[in-house]
């Protein structure tokens, strides 16, 4: 056995360790949160400005003001010897204006990204004697220093296109993202499911492999930031992806509150409500919301009729912000979701009067300090906790009643300190917790022999890991981003990766970047077994258990970002090689996953996206583009499974779909009302274990809204407007049969009010 596997260690010793890790990262938190004190904990980044005269020489002395669309913030600056000046900036969209003596005025449009640094180029022109030049707000969209890939959707974006804002929904990052989509309940993105949430630039821990529904509430979101490919070592190693949510928050306005309620299609009732305000100082804001729904079609259906299908959802989401001084700001964020399904039947579990259910419960909070001792300096401190726990309740009609209850605790923090020294901007820092896992699953046959079995384990884990980057601007076109990432899990096995990660953006002119990449991941293993009695039965009825290790992969990317004209097309294309490829097998028609892994696997894409300005004031087009592949080969190292993989030979995973398109427009016209549309092609999933895919299908989704005076306004959305019926799965070894929702129609109502 390689030497860092302790599988063999014993359990008391492992628990002990474990136990002491907890303590330790429990008073490592509390030294945290009493020296701390109270602040804002925006997700904050770095912004250079770079002023050059006609000749590309360097304007020294120029004054820079940036100012944050829609707020009173503003920073201001003068530039050094080389032309340059730096700020520290929350997430968002700003306005750089530059003037100096003897030169025209100059005003750059950017938008600010969460633990990166966003250069900003401004070349000057010389006045006339009798005349001044006027330069317009020229939008850069494209970072020149950074070698990911990347997609932001604003808050305007969530509340237009059709069903972003739904509660659950997550349509804000497939309406927009390549590559991604929801099959059987779950986000894929990128041919896989390992993703990581985080709120305000904080991860939120979790080793389950895939996402079902939002992490948080669209309709709390203000901007959604998605790194999708040349991932920096702070990003961690989910490899898929990284979904950062910036929150409202109560510096939006003045004792403002947001209300609204939804009536559609099968019995949908959504209400949301939320609260926000701040005071006269700007240094203390809250804002909190909760939200309720119940619908007849929950889960993704599995036949044609929909049966046995109801779920209720409540939610709630909070934050506190205090403006301690100008250097040390901090926030404290909190999310609770609960959600109750039915799991839905086929026509013959429906004779047989099947009732089974499941629960979700999923609980965060976190508390942030940022520290900004000068203008080249960023320290971010936060402290976590996250619960989850899923259930299926088996019902007392079933030929084998299944129960399976899931929990985890986490605990621990993330820590990132950035620093820019001359060309080089250089950030440290680490990621790591501790879970507590606890399963009880257990089997009753109600017939023949009436076998009755269960199993209950508990289980600690630790992850941790530490990680180095720099950002060298080696040239005035040219930024090299190089990075290492080392990470150590300990749970049923113990592991670690150590993950390299290089990529390099080349400015080609008149805004266009030119950036390419490689990276490897470890994606530390979900903390899940099975032994005792449930692992005998299962071995007697053909299944295989394993304990499952990590994911490791290799990602090669190449990219080119493309401004014309406040068009931008952005083109990139990666190979992605996999060891121990997590999928899973899905728990009856539930949303609940047993993670198993693969021997080896491999994902080949090219993606563009294209997203137009505001044309004539009033329109937005935009698509998204996969073009993608996502295979598996060799055994099953790992999990529950009964699958036997061809032999020495690539098979395409359940989730393999060749193309993915997806264009959309948001229109507004005169007097409050506008339109705006979605549509969708996919050429097809895997039909059962492949070779074969099943048939191409396109769906089409509209919205449109009347502002009804300043505070109310309603809403009309329909989705799958033909009312197209299609399968997304069928009779996979992983993951069943799934058609495609019907069409729902649905209205709201919002009401926007101050208290």
């Amino acid at each position: 056995m390689p030497r860092n596997h302790r599988a063999s260690e014993p359990l008391a010793t492992r628990a002990r360790r474990h136990q002491f890790f907890l303590s330790l990262t429990v008073l490592v938190i509390s030294a945290v949160v009493l020296f701390a004190a109270a602040a804002d904990a925006q997700v904050f980044g770095t912004v250079r400005v770079v002023v050059r005269d006609p000749q590309n020489l360097a304007v020294a002395g120029a004054s820079v003001v940036i100012r944050r669309k829609g707020t009173a913030w503003s920073q201001t600056s003068r530039t050094n010897s080389q032309g340059e000046a730096q700020f520290v900036a929350p997430f968002g969209s700003y306005t750089v204006s530059v003037t100096a003596e003897g030169f025209g005025p100059a005003d750059r449009e950017i938008d600010v990204i969460s633990n990166t640094q966003t250069s900003v180029q401004v070349p000057l022109e010389v006045a006339g004697l009798e005349q001044s030049v006027n330069v317009g707000a020229a939008v850069q969209t494209i970072n020149p220093e950074s070698s990911a890939t990347a997609t932001l959707t604003h808050r305007d974006d969530i509340l237009l296109q059709p069903m972003a804002d739904r509660s659950g929904s997550l349509a804000m990052i497939t309406n927009n993202v390549p590559g991604t989509f929801v099959m059987h309940d779950h986000l894929h993105s990128r041919g896989g499911h390992g993703v990581t949430w985080q709120i305000d630039g904080v991860p939120v821990p979790n080793s389950n492999l895939a996402s079902s529904g939002a992490q948080f509430d669209p309709k709390d979101v203000a901007s959604l930031e998605t790194q999708r490919g040349g991932l920096s070592a702070n990003y961690g190693d989910r490899s898929y992806g990284v979904f950062n949510v910036v929150p409202r928050s109560g510096f939006e306005d003045d004792r403002f509150g947001d209300a609204s309620f939804g009536y559609g299609s099968y019995r949908r009732i959504d209400g949301y409500v939320s609260l926000g305000d701040h005071n006269r100082s700007d240094r203390f804001a809250y804002f909190a919301s909760a939200n309720t729904n119940r619908t007849d079609l929950g889960l993704e259906r599995v036949d044609i009729p929909i049966l046995h299908n109801e779920a209720t959802t409540g939610s709630g989401f909070a934050s506190v912000i205090y403006n301690a001084s100008t250097t040390d700001q901090f926030r404290s964020v909190g999310s609770v979701r609960l959600d109750r399904y039915q799991v839905p039947n086929i026509v013959a579990q429906q004779l047989q009067g099947i009732d089974d259910e499941e629960r979700t419960t999923d609980g965060f909070s976190n508390f942030t300090w940022v520290h900004t001792p000068d203008s080249g300096t960023l320290l971010t401190v936060s402290p976590y906790y996250h619960f989850n726990r899923g259930q299926y309740l088996g019902g007392p009609n079933d030929p084998l009643i299944t129960s399976d209850d899931r929990s985890s605790h986490y605990l621990g923090g993330y820590v990132n300190l950035s620093k820019t020294i001359g060309r080089h901007t250089l950030r440290a820092g680490t990621d790591s917790f501790a879970e507590r896992w606890r399963s009880v699953f257990s089997l009753t046959a109600t017939s023949g022999q009436k076998l009755s079995l269960s199993e209950q384990e508990q289980l600690w884990a630790t992850v941790f890991s530490v990680f180095v980057e720099d950002t060298f601007r080696a040239r005035s076109w040219l930024t090299i981003n190089s990075g290492l990432r080392f990470e150590r899990f300990s749970g049923t096995l113990t592991e670690h990766g150590t993950s390299p990660r290089l990529g390099v953006a080349v400015s080609t002119g008149r805004g266009a970047v030119l950036r390419a990449s490689y990276g490897r991941f470890y994606q530390h293993p979900q903390v899940a077994t099975v032994s005792g009695p449930v692992l005998e039965f299962a071995l007697q009825e053909g299944f295989d258990i394993l304990p499952i290790p990590g994911e490791r992969d290799q990602i090669w990317e190449v990219g080119y970002g493309i401004p014309v004209r406040g068009w931008t097309l952005d083109v990139d294309a990666f190979y992605n090689q996999t060891r121990n490829l997590v999928d899973h097998e899905v728990l009856g028609n539930s949303n609940l996953l047993f993670p198993l892994t693969i021997e080896a696997g491999r994902v080949r894409a090219f993606e563009s996206t294209l997203r137009s300005p505001l044309l004539g004031g009033r329109l937005r087009w935009h698509y998204a583009l996969s073009v993608m592949s996502a295979e598996g080969r060799g055994r099953i190292t790992g999990g529950l499974t009964d699958f036997s993989p061809p032999a020495n030979a690539y098979f395409y995973l359940d989730h393999d779909q060749r193309v993915t398109f997806n264009t959309g427009f948001e229109l507004t016209l005169p007097h409050g009302l506008w339109f705006s549309g979605t549509v969708l092609h996919g050429s097809g999933f895997l039909l059962a274990d492949g070779p074969d895919h099943l048939s191409p299908h396109t769906t089409a989704d509209v919205a449109a809204g009347k502002s009804l005076g300043r505070q109310l306004s309603v809403k009309l959305t329909a989705t799958n407007l033909t009312d197209a019926a299609f399968l997304t799965g069928f009779a996979n070894s992983f993951a069943g049969t799934h058609y495609q929702n019907p069409r729902e129609v649905g209205v709201q109502v919002r009401w926007k009010f101050h208290y």
